[in-house]
């Protein structure tokens, strides 16, 4: 299942068809535990929520293409250590990014606010398919490991491995072609009980 293409508002017409022609991201999309692939939606909002990754983060020289993908991961640990529930399992978020020279810090390299922005976006879309009225973040630890040289196609990962009450733990990384991690995080979300309203409400 996917977003139709016209809508968007991405710099690469066809996100999906554009990864699937990298044969490193078409062998990952091919893999049987992917349960589904969507083109996230660039298209600014006059409320200007999510502008930076809806805006300033969409264009051909910053993040000129990027689609997620959900895995299901058979669980190494019981349900009672983790919180998991069956019926809404914790699915690894998955993220290709295809990057441009807009998003550095120093000369061909990756700023390290970029990391945090979108790993921050990617662990927080984890966290809130736990929540069903969503989750804010409270913390977000990065490490990094490796420079993120540009242009380059990434892959960023996210996956809630714990849920105590309203707690989630999270994890995330950045991963190139080779399978280098790049920078790993690890960040706690807190759900709310209440409807802390989605773009998608807003009339501003």
């Amino acid at each position: 299942m996917s977003n139709p293409s016209s809508s968007h508002n991405q710099p690469i017409a066809d996100p999906i068809a554009h990864f699937k022609a990298i044969p490193w991201c078409a062998k990952l999309l091919a893999d049987k535990s992917v349960v589904q692939v969507t083109v996230p939606d660039r298209t600014p909002i006059p409320s200007t929520e999510s502008a930076l990754v809806r805006e300033t983060l969409n264009t051909s020289k910053t993040v000129k293409a990027c689609i997620t993908f959900f895995r299901y991961i058979k669980p190494t640990l019981p349900a009672s250590e983790t919180g998991e529930d069956k019926k809404n399992p914790f699915l690894e978020l998955c993220t290709f990014v295809d990057l441009n020279s807009g998003v550095n810090g120093y000369a061909k390299t990756a700023h390290g606010g970029f990391f945090g922005v979108v790993l921050d976006e990617v662990m927080g879309t984890a966290a809130n398919l736990q929540a069903a009225q969503g989750a804010y973040t409270a913390s977000l630890k990065v490490d990094f490991k490796k420079p993120l040289f540009t242009p380059s196609v990434l892959l960023v990962r996210g996956k809630v491995v714990k849920k105590e009450g309203k707690r989630l733990i999270v994890k995330g990384s950045f991963e190139d072609k080779d399978g280098n991690v790049l920078a790993v995080a690890d960040g706690l979300w807190i759900i709310v009980n209440r409807d802390i309203g989605r773009w998608t409400d807003s009339k501003l």
